[in-house]
């Protein structure tokens, strides 16, 4: 007997940041759009094309991943209209399109139309729509058939938050109404569980919970502490309330996105077909530009040289079926990947056989955890999220101190990036943050290795909130670009952009570490105009050299910070710097000894029960 499961389903955009990328739901004319009912009207000869990121079907992924044999594709369709059947693959570059088949119908009253394409290997396959008169489309699913049982499947989404009341409170709502609330999601409504960590604890709970939802207020241990709340509420939800089942993967999800509940359910869907040879697969939810929505960011991760997170596919504009097909599309998987936690969904075996989060309060917890794990991980177009780009969260007290200090205590306590030389390009970085007389930053970055140093017991009972209040004395404050009266620039390609290199300022600029050593005043560069750079983690090394002073600019939020330099401050800074580095070199052997032997504990339950000061679950 051929068994058939609904794997996806035509979704048209709702929310008003989806109309910006209307193109990820469907090529061709607007139509009427009806968001409330999720209808798409279309007039005499208007055109809707659903190849698109979110509404084709990822046929190859399914086929490799999962027991499904064929696709269907039903349509709930009303009107006069032709559909064309059609499959997409990549060969080299090119796109190869074929033509299934095509339909033409013309109905009083709205019916199922169902298309069973032949089999095939495609990437996606998916269909085109022409109205011939009035044409209402009211959606429609992608069926597999398939061959043995469904797995049985629990999962649980666990997000935390702090203080970011409107993203989560969205979130919540949009997954009730769109999935717990729906009658037509029996299957995954009752196998599905919410668990919103609330580390500021300034949510109520008629805010938040429900039937399937549930409020857990936190000590604020950040990132770490509020996911491994999440897991430890996931691992024991059965124990506490007959309602729930027993968790078999958990979902962590960041709270400042905004979701789309399709990517949900496909991962519900995935994960009730996966073959037995992916069962331990992690699946990576890719992140979506929200200031440019139908861009990607990354869906997998990799850590090169150094520590430096680098998304493993380019990022791309998800509107060109190019681009969709080649995301979509077979990569080889490296080494050194991770699924980052906006969206990355775990089954709950790898979190029995391999702990809980490291508690590093937040950076690089997400890295170390698939790393640690030797994460193999799944990904599917339209499984994603939309977050705001890191370009415009650059924070020395969190990109700098934390990721330096946190990189060394993954590397050391897991063994991970044994083959990199992450404490070598810190060091770079240092020296580099230095010659921008980014002080406060370079003062952080000495203070992480400082804290590193003293071993598993800092980090066991440090305050992890009170830590980061004080290192953020060390952020730049930056000001109102509009204060700079005279400087007139196009804020992206000015501040990103460098002058070219000449050879004697790239001595001066090495030998004299940009004037805090043997710099006399006849050296510095004198101009009228004031010298513009990017405020963050890039630099742009001409600009700034042989310059007393200069202002870094925020282009995204245009504001900036005036940088001077400062000889006497930085002369010391440098001797305190090399005195922890000479420290780092006799202790760092030892220090690493520590911290392994402590592995387990650190990311055991009965740890985080502790340290989260939790006495009864």
């Amino acid at each position: 007997m051929v068994n058939k499961y609904v794997i996806q389903k035509i979704v048209f955009p709702k929310e008003s940041k989806h109309m910006m990328c209307r193109d990820l739901f469907y090529h061709g004319e607007n139509g009427y759009l009806d968001r409330a009912n999720g209808t798409l009207t279309l007039g005499a000869g208007q055109k809707c094309d659903l190849n698109t990121y979110i509404n084709s079907c990822s046929w190859g992924k399914w086929l490799k991943y999962t027991n499904a044999r064929d696709v269907a594709l039903i349509l709930d369709i009303e009107g006069a209209f032709e559909l064309l059947y059609t499959g997409y693959s990549m060969k080299y570059r090119e796109l190869i399109r074929t033509e299934y088949g095509t339909v033409k119908e013309q109905f009083k009253e709205r019916k199922l139309v169902r298309f069973d394409y032949p089999t095939n290997k495609e990437t996606i396959v998916g269909v085109e729509i022409s109205a011939i008169d009035r044409c209402v489309i009211h959606g429609g699913y992608y069926e597999a058939s398939y061959d043995g049982q469904l797995n049985d499947v629990h999962l649980s989404i666990a997000t935390t938050t702090c203080k970011k009341e409107e993203y989560i409170k969205k979130n919540v709502s949009l997954i009730k109404s769109e999935i717990l609330n729906n009658n037509d999601d029996d299957d995954i409504k009752n196998h599905l569980t919410f668990h919103v960590v609330d580390n500021g604890r300034t949510l109520k709970e008629d805010e938040i919970a429900g039937e399937h939802v549930y409020l857990h207020p936190n000590k604020n241990a950040g990132g770490s502490g509020g996911f491994a709340k999440g897991m430890i509420e996931s691992l024991h939800q059965h124990e506490k309330t007959c309602n729930e089942g027993q968790s078999t993967h958990v979902l962590l999800m960041d709270d400042d996105v905004l979701v789309l509940p399709e990517s949900i359910r496909r991962t519900y869907h995935l994960l009730r077909m996966l073959k037995d040879e992916y069962k331990e697969h992690f699946i990576s939810g890719a992140m979506l530009r929200y200031e440019k929505p139908m861009m990607q960011h990354e869906d997998i991760g990799t850590v090169e040289g150094g520590g430096i997170f680098v998304p493993y596919k380019p990022g791309g504009d998800l509107n060109d079926l190019h681009n969709v097909i080649k995301n979509d599309g077979a990569y080889y998987s490296g080494k050194n990947q991770y699924a980052a936690w906006w969206y990355c969904c775990i089954p709950v075996t790898q979190i029995k056989k391999n702990g809980l989060p490291l508690p590093v309060f937040i950076r690089c917890d997400d890295s170390e955890y698939s790393l640690r794990c030797k994460a193999k991980i799944i990904t599917m177009n339209a499984i994603c999220i939309w977050h705001m780009g890191f370009e415009i969260k650059y924070n020395p007290a969190m990109d700098v101190y934390m990721y330096c200090r946190n990189m060394h205590i993954a590397k050391a306590v897991s063994g991970i990036l044994s083959e990199l030389d992450i404490h070598g390009d810190f060091i770079k970085e240092f020296y580099r943050k230095l010659y921008k007389y980014e002080y406060g930053a370079c003062e952080l970055m000495i203070q992480a290795f400082e804290d590193y140093l003293k071993g598993p017991e800092f980090i066991k009972k440090i305050d992890g909130e009170v830590l980061l209040k004080d290192k953020r004395k060390y952020n730049e404050k930056l000001i109102p670009l509009s204060k700079y009266e005279g400087v007139r620039i196009r804020l992206i390609e000015d501040v990103y952009w460098d002058e070219p290199r000449k050879f004697i300022d790239k001595v001066i600029f090495h030998i004299t570490l940009n004037g805090h050593r043997f710099m006399p005043n006849f050296l510095y560069r004198k101009s009228k105009d004031i010298t513009v750079t990017a405020y963050g983690a890039s630099i742009q090394t001409q600009k700034i050299t042989r310059k007393k002073k200069y202002i870094a600019v925020d282009p995204f939020t245009e504001t900036c910070v005036e940088r001077t330099i400062d000889k006497e401050r930085g002369k010391a800074i440098l001797k305190r710097f090399k005195k922890i580095e000479s420290i780092y070199k006799r202790q760092n052997e030892n220090v690493e000894k520590i911290y392994r032997s402590e592995k387990e504990y650190l990311t055991s339950e009965a740890f985080w029960l502790e340290y989260l000061e939790i006495k009864q679950l």
